[in-house]
């Protein structure tokens, strides 16, 4: 009895021992998963030999929970980290969403890339290879486009959705008819008859050199600026295509000028620095507003180059007066016959004086054209490539060796005309 006396209390001041040993170790800081596994062998190794069969089953149910409960904390922590890593923070602003999407895009970090197209953008089947560009930089293109692009901001807009590149849209072919109906009488129908046009879209391609601290510097708007630089790049390309395009000549789509069925009218004469060619033009304007349908008439506007507009301008009427007179207000524009004029510097200028070469058109735009796209803007990051130069510049560029980038941003994008005797085209040349 006695020696299980003094067992018990050297087991007694063993454990509080081991009480004011740990709370020292936890007033230092928890123990890590390795040092919980080392004090486990190292009781297992000092107590199997003196403590009792009950007091050692205690003791290692206790530290088995605080191993498998430091086990779960481990892994939570893990998990918290890598969520951390590729969450995006919802409340940054435009600028800073932007310009984390480049970072992302320049390291190429595909983990921030997806996380911030699932919360910041709508994603879709990425068939064409590149991630989808941010709607704050999204909206500010669409916005150059529309302020410098013509065909997107006059066209019918009908955008894409669902699988493919490809629809059927009806056309109007001719009027509705209407007729008087006796009592009694069976009622005739009204139907109209249509026919169906297919429109396409096609993969339209912009490409912009700059450096990297040019996307990096917090003092650049970097929205705007290559907002307006697309925008404005991707604005004329359609314009060029969508009005003067020619398939046969490379181009996408045939252009308004181009397209099969519209209705031609001759200015009678071909040489623009001919005496009175600036009266045989307006007249020639007046038989165009007067060549399409009403419906199409009636809210039409005539698409001209600068240069014919400007020898519109000197013409003047049997009273001396000039046929144009200027804006009464910024808002009303230019105007001929009752009807606007829109500058179109697409189309030919007095340059290219070649009989049949169109000059300007009259249309209604909404009711002849539509226009669609599908999905967003989709953008790679080059650092390797060789950009070809512009025409007014000298050489091209090689980007590593220039120190340089360049963003590839591509769309899908097409025009198609419903309406092509709702278009009159005024051509350069006589009555043969």
């Amino acid at each position: 009895m006695k020696l299980e006396k003094e067992n018990e209390e050297t087991e007694t001041e063993e454990t509080e021992t081991e009480e004011v040993e740990t709370d020292g170790e936890e007033a230092e800081g928890e123990e890590t998963e390795e040092e919980v596994k080392e004090n486990l062998k190292n009781f297992i190794q000092s107590e199997t030999k003196t403590a009792s069969i009950e007091a050692l089953d205690a003791k290692l149910d206790e530290m088995a929970k605080e191993l498998v409960s430091k086990f779960y904390a481990g892994v939570e922590a893990q998990r918290k980290a890598a969520i951390k890593g590729i969450k995006v923070q919802k409340n940054l602003s435009d600028q800073e969403v932007v310009r984390k999407w480049f970072t992302a895009l320049r390291e190429r970090d595909a983990s921030t890339l997806r996380a911030m197209e699932k919360d910041f953008l709508n994603t879709d089947a990425d068939r064409d290879g590149g991630y989808l560009v941010p709607t704050p930089l999204v909206a500010e293109v669409a916005r150059f486009v529309e302020e410098y692009g013509i065909a997107r901001r006059d066209m019918r807009y009908l955008p894409f959705s669902g699988a493919g590149n490809s629809r059927m849209l009806p056309a109007l072919a001719s009027a509705v008819q209407v007729f008087w109906a006796g009592q009694g009488e069976k009622k005739p129908s009204s139907i109209p008859q249509f026919k169906l046009v297919e429109q396409t879209l096609k993969k339209l391609v912009a490409i912009c050199p700059m450096s990297e601290e040019m996307l990096e510097d917090p003092a650049i708007d970097i929205i705007r600026l290559l907002g307006e630089l697309f925008g404005e790049a991707v604005a004329l390309e359609e314009d060029r295509v969508f009005f003067t395009g020619e398939v046969d000549s490379g181009d996408q789509y045939n252009g308004v000028v181009v397209v099969d069925d519209t209705v031609e009218v001759l200015v009678g004469e071909d040489d623009p620095t001919a005496e009175k060619f600036g009266n045989l033009l307006a007249d020639a304007l007046n038989r165009a507003k007067f060549a399409v349908p009403r419906q199409v008439r009636n809210k039409g506007k005539f698409y001209m180059n600068s240069a014919y507009f400007s020898l519109l301008q000197r013409v003047k009427d049997t009273n001396g007066n000039y046929l144009i007179q200027n804006p009464t207000a910024d808002t009303e524009g230019y105007r001929i016959w009752q009807r606007p004029i829109e500058l179109l510097d697409v189309l030919a200028d007095d340059n290219i004086a070649v009989e049949g070469t169109p000059v300007a058109f009259y249309t209604d735009l909404s009711k002849t054209c539509v226009y669609g796209d599908k999905g967003g803007l989709r953008v790679k990051y080059l650092t390797e490539a060789t950009v070809s130069s512009a025409g007014e510049s000298p050489t091209s560029i090689n980007l590593a060796e220039q120190d340089m980038v360049a963003l590839r941003i591509s769309k899908r994008t097409g025009y198609v005309p419903l309406l092509p005797s709702g278009i009159a085209v005024v051509r350069l040349g006589t009555e043969s």
